[in-house]
């Protein structure tokens, strides 16, 4: 417990607790009914039953215990931004996407992109207050990580979601999953704003301050930038560039499943600088070509 009332589950996936009026509040759910059934043991112990979950994204391993704490607390309500329900009640949405919109191989069938389906009862607003349970929420828009995330305020504490990530986080997996770096960059100069006595990403340590890693998270994002405006000095193909970036990085893929996720974040890192107009891009004998744009080049696309 971070204070008399809101604290948080540790794991791979921090799990954000808050004590409302009749029972307990969940931020997220965690991967699957592994986690959900600790995250029951441990309100069984504190005597709270389960009355809500609020969802701040719609990514398997942040709603995949839901089906399992439903079923035990069947009268708990489920909150969750708009666009990302759709994918809580549709779950084969996510490997869909990832998959670029064709049907997902088995493969990609997994319970990290493919979690069980979940009711939502209702809508988060994107940005805004919120009361359940006598407890009042302020919602903040996060997006870039996912197309609608939010994060949550309760009693000065930063639910920041994966808005930001810890150190260790970002060292391991090197390119880190975004749909819209341009949108993650404008989230993290949110959180800046913010002046909570806590902070807590849904992966990484719980901080009294979040500037330093919010900073960290920045410069990682602007060095990644650099490498593939690198890259695309010289006009490549598609794939071309995402080869050249992975050796940059000292990324070795191995499975469809880091394929999947590691060419969505390039891909959202090339929106980003499109939407900057870093770099633009053409077709060529049936070739998506990108570039970096010229100083003095309009960065229109070609």
């Amino acid at each position: 417990m971070i204070t008399e009332r809101v604290g948080f589950f540790p794991g791979p996936v921090n799990i954000g607790l808050v004590i409302g009026n009749s029972g307990a509040i969940l931020i997220d759910s965690g991967l699957e009914a592994q986690t959900a059934k600790k995250i029951k043991k441990g309100l069984d112990a504190i005597a709270q039953p389960l009355c809500a979950i609020i969802q701040t994204h719609a990514h398997a391993d942040h709603f995949g215990g839901n089906a399992y704490l439903l079923g035990c607390w069947p009268e708990a309500k489920v909150y969750a931004p708009p666009l990302e329900e759709a994918i809580m009640r549709y779950p084969i949405l996510e490997p869909i996407y990832l998959n670029m919109g064709a049907e997902p191989l088995a493969e990609l069938k997994n319970k990290f992109l493919l979690a069980q389906a979940s009711r939502v009862d209702h809508l988060l607003p994107i940005e805004g207050m919120l009361e359940i349970d006598g407890v009042s929420f302020t919602v903040l828009s996060l997006p870039g990580h996912s197309y609608q995330q939010v994060g949550l305020i309760c009693e000065d504490i930063c639910f920041a979601a994966d808005s930001y990530l810890g150190e260790e986080v970002l060292e391991k997996h090197k390119l880190p999953f975004l749909v819209d770096a341009h949108e993650t960059m404008n989230s993290l100069r949110k959180l800046l704003s913010t002046e909570c006595k806590g902070y807590l990403p849904g992966h990484g340590a719980y901080t009294t301050s979040a500037q330093g890693a919010v900073h960290k998270n920045m410069e990682w994002h602007e060095r990644i930038y650099s490498v593939i405006e690198d890259i695309l000095r010289e006009e490549r193909g598609l794939e071309d560039a995402f080869v050249l970036l992975c050796e940059r990085l000292g990324i070795s893929i191995e499975n469809a499943t880091s394929y999947a996720l590691f060419r969505t974040a390039f891909m959202g890192y090339l929106v980003g600088l499109a939407k900057e107009k870093r770099v633009a891009y053409r077709f060529a004998a049936n070739r998506w070509l990108w570039s970096t744009v010229q100083d003095g080049a309009e960065g229109e696309e070609r």
